[in-house]
C-alpha cells in the first residue's frame, strides 16, 4: 500500500504524545501496524503496548502484525494483568465474577434486591443497575450518583454487592480498571510496568472512558510516549462513559502533544463523503477536518418516504443484489418487524444487534402474560403481575387476599363473592368480559386489543423515566409486535420464530445482508447501506433535556457513523404512518434533503 504523507508522518513518529485524528475509512489500522514496524527498528517490539477497546480488534491486529513478541490487548485485559501480577507478588488471588460458576452477578444482585426491597428485581432493573454502576466507575463518580437512579435503594444494593465481592475475593469487569488505577499508586508496581513498556498505542480513543485515560496517564508519565488514534466525530458511547472532551483537551493534558489528521477516505464515494462532512460540521464541539477522496466513482444517495413498514421493506428488497449490504437503525426495536418480514419472505440475513432483548422487555412479557391469563382465569401468579396494568383498581391487600381463593373458583369468581368496593367489581366485570373476547381474536389483533381496550396504553404512559426508550417508542413497540405476530397463529409459533432469530444472532456464518444498530456497525463497511426509520423524536433520540445540545451532538455523530459505513450506495428512509398514526420525518432526514439540494 502506498502511504499518504500524513500516514507516514504518524507512522514515523517516535517520541512524545501524538493524537492521530482518523476520519472513517482512512486506513488507521494499516498506519498503526506500520508504526509498530517502525518502532521495532528502534526498540524491542515486546516494549510496545498496543491497547484497543475490543478483543476482536486486538486479535485482528495481532494476526496482521504476526509477531510472537508483540503486545496487543484490550484495556480490560491489561488491567487484569496488573491486578494478577500485583496479587501474585503477595501470594493473593481474586477471581472474575463473570467467569464464576457459583456466583452469577445478576443472580447475586437479584437476591440482594429481593432482601432489601421484598420483591423480585426485573431484568430491566438488573441491566439498568449494572449499566449505571459501570458508568459511575468509568466516570470516576462517587456513590451519590446512584441517588438519581430509579431503582429502589440502589445505593444500598451497590454497597452490599461490593461487600460480598470483597468477602468472596471477586471482582467484576469494571472493577478491573478501578483496582488497576488504585494499584498504580504502588511505586514498585508502577516502576515495573514502566520498565516493561516504553511505547504505548491506543486505538479507538473516542471509545475510551475517563477512568481508562487516567490509567494511561499514570503509565506513560513522564516520557509520555503515547500515540492515540481516534475520531471525536465517532464518539457515540456516552452511555459507557466515553466522552470526546478528553480528546478535545488532549493538548492541555499533554503540553507538547502533536496532532495529525488522516484526512483521505479510501472507502466511500464523493456524494456520501460530501453529505457526511456537511452534516457533522453542524457540531460545534469537535476538531475541524478536511476530507479527501481516494476513490473517484459515481456513488449514489437516495432519500425515500414510505406509507408504512411494509412499503419500506418492499423497497429495500427490490434494491438488494449480491453486494454486501447493511440495514442500519438507531434503535434495536427497528429490527423486529424487519426481521419478521425477511423471515416470511425467506430472505437470508445475519443479525448484529441485541434484537432478542425485545422479547425480554416488559411490554412483550406483559402482552404474553395477559394473553395467557385470558386463557386461564385460575392463574393467580400471572394475575398478580398484571392486575395494576389493566385498570382493575385492586389494591395490594386485595391481591394478597387471593391466598384464600378456593380451588374450584377462578380469580373473577373469587372477587365476585368478596366484600370489595362496587367500582372494583364493576371494573373486574368489564375486564372479564374483555378478556373473554380477547380469546376469540387472532394473535395480531390481540396486541391492539390489549393496548387500547384493556387500557395497557395508559399504564405505559405512566411508566417512569428509566424505561423512557420503551415509553417514547411505545407505538413502534406495539406495531412491531403486531407485525411480528401477523404470520403466527399461536404464542408457540411466536417462540419458534424467536428461536430462528436467536440462531441467526449467534451464527458465525456471515451473509451478504446484515441487520445492525448503527452503534454495532462502527468499524464495519458495506457496498450498500440502508438507514431506516428516520422518524421524528426517535432519531435523534434525546431523553435528557438538561443536556440537550450535548445529546444532539452525539445523535449527529451516530448518524454520521451510519452514513460513513457506505461505499457505493446510501439509502436514507423514513415513514409516513405507523400503528395507524401519522408520523413525521426526522430532522436528520429533512436536513439531509436540504444538504443534497443546496450543497455546491
Amino acid at each position: 500500500m502506498k502511504f499518504t504523507s500524513k500516514q507516514l508522518q504518524a507512522a514515523k513518529h517516535l517520541d512524545g504524545p501524538l493524537l492521530v485524528l482518523a476520519i472513517p475509512g482512512s486506513g488507521k489500522t494499516t498506519m498503526l501496524l506500520e508504526r509498530i514496524k517502525f518502532l521495532s527498528e528502534h526498540i524491542d517490539s515486546s516494549k510496545i503496548l498496543n491497547l484497543t477497546f475490543s478483543r476482536i480488534q486486538a486479535n485482528d491486529m495481532k494476526k496482521r502484525f504476526d509477531s510472537k513478541d508483540s503486545n496487543f490487548m484490550t484495556i480490560h485485559a491489561f488491567c487484569y494483568l496488573i491486578i494478577r501480577n500485583y496479587l501474585k507478588k503477595y501470594n493473593r488471588q481474586v477471581n472474575l465474577i463473570e467467569d464464576e460458576k457459583i456466583y452469577n452477578k445478576f443472580n447475586l444482585v437479584g437476591e440482594i434486591y429481593k432482601n432489601i426491597n421484598k420483591k423480585k428485581m426485573s431484568k430491566e432493573d438488573l441491566n439498568l443497575f449494572f449499566q449505571k454502576i459501570s458508568f459511575m466507575k468509568n466516570s470516576l463518580l462517587d456513590i451519590s450518583y446512584l441517588e438519581n437512579v430509579e431503582i429502589s435503594n440502589a445505593d444500598r444494593i451497590y454497597l452490599e454487592y461490593e461487600k460480598i465481592k470483597k468477602q468472596k475475593h471477586l471482582i467484576d469487569f469494571d472493577d478491573m480498571q478501578v483496582y488497576a488505577l488504585e494499584l498504580l499508586n504502588d511505586e514498585s508496581l508502577l516502576r515495573s510496568i514502566k520498565n516493561k513498556y516504553k511505547y504505548f498505542q491506543l486505538d479507538e480513543g473516542q471509545d475510551t472512558s475517563l477512568l481508562q485515560f487516567k490509567i494511561l496517564e499514570k503509565i506513560v508519565y513522564p516520557e509520555n510516549n503515547l500515540l492515540v488514534v481516534a475520531d471525536d466525530d465517532q464518539s457515540i458511547y456516552s452511555f459507557r462513559a466515553a466522552d470526546p472532551k478528553y480528546l478535545l483537551n488532549f493538548k492541555e493534558i499533554y503540553k507538547d502533544a502533536k496532532i495529525i489528521s488522516l484526512d483521505t477516505n479510501y472507502r466511500s464515494g464523493k456524494k456520501i463523503i460530501s453529505l457526511a462532512s456537511y452534516f457533522i460540521a453542524q457540531n460545534k464541539n469537535r476538531y475541524k477536518k478536511t476530507y479527501k477522496l481516494s476513490r473517484d466513482f459515481d456513488d449514489q444517495i437516495k432519500l425515500k418516504e414510505f406509507k408504512n413498514f411494509t412499503k419500506q421493506y418492499d423497497y429495500i428488497t427490490e434494491n438488494l443484489d449480491n453486494k454486501k449490504t447493511g440495514i442500519l437503525f438507531r434503535n434495536n426495536i427497528s429490527a423486529i418487524s424487519l426481521s419478521s418480514y425477511l423471515l416470511d419472505k425467506n430472505i437470508d440475513f445475519s443479525i448484529n444487534s441485541n434484537i432478542l432483548d425485545f422479547f425480554e422487555s416488559k411490554i412483550f412479557t406483559d402482552m404474553v402474560n395477559i394473553i395467557n391469563f385470558s386463557e386461564d382465569f385460575d392463574n393467580v401468579e400471572i394475575f398478580s403481575d398484571i392486575y395494576y396494568k389493566i385498570s382493575t383498581y385492586l389494591s395490594k391487600d386485595d391481591i394478597e387476599s387471593l391466598s384464600h381463593k378456593a380451588i374450584n373458583e377462578n380469580v373473577f369468581e373469587f372477587y365476585e363473592n368478596r366484600d370489595i368496593e362496587d367500582y372494583k367489581k364493576d371494573a373486574l366485570f368489564n375486564i372479564e368480559k374483555k378478556l373473554k373476547h380477547l380469546r376469540k381474536l387472532k394473535l395480531e389483533k390481540k396486541i391492539s386489543f390489549i393496548y387500547k381496550s384493556l387500557s395497557y396504553n395508559s399504564y405505559i404512559n405512566m411508566k417512569s423515566r428509566k424505561y423512557m426508550e420503551e415509553t417514547v417508542n411505545k407505538d413502534i413497540y406495539i406495531e412491531s409486535l403486531r407485525y411480528f405476530t401477523k404470520s403466527c397463529k399461536s404464542l408457540d409459533e411466536v417462540y419458534e420464530k424467536i428461536k430462528i432469530l436467536e440462531k441467526k444472532s449467534k451464527s458465525l456464518i456471515k451473509t451478504n445482508l446484515s441487520l445492525t444498530t448503527i452503534h454495532s456497525s462502527k468499524g464495519l463497511e458495506y457496498d450498500k447501506v440502508f438507514i431506516i426509520d428516520l422518524i421524528k423524536n426517535e432519531f435523534p433520540l434525546i431523553m435528557d433535556e438538561e443536556n440537550y445540545f450535548e445529546r444532539l451532538e452525539e445523535e449527529r455523530r451516530i448518524f454520521y457513523v451510519g452514513l460513513t459505513r457506505a461505499r457505493d450506495s446510501l439509502y436514507i428512509l423514513t415513514l409516513k404512518n405507523r400503528n395507524n398514526k401519522k408520523v413525521y420525518p426526522s430532522k436528520f432526514y429533512t436536513i439531509s434533503l436540504d444538504i443534497l439540494k443546496n450543497k455546491p
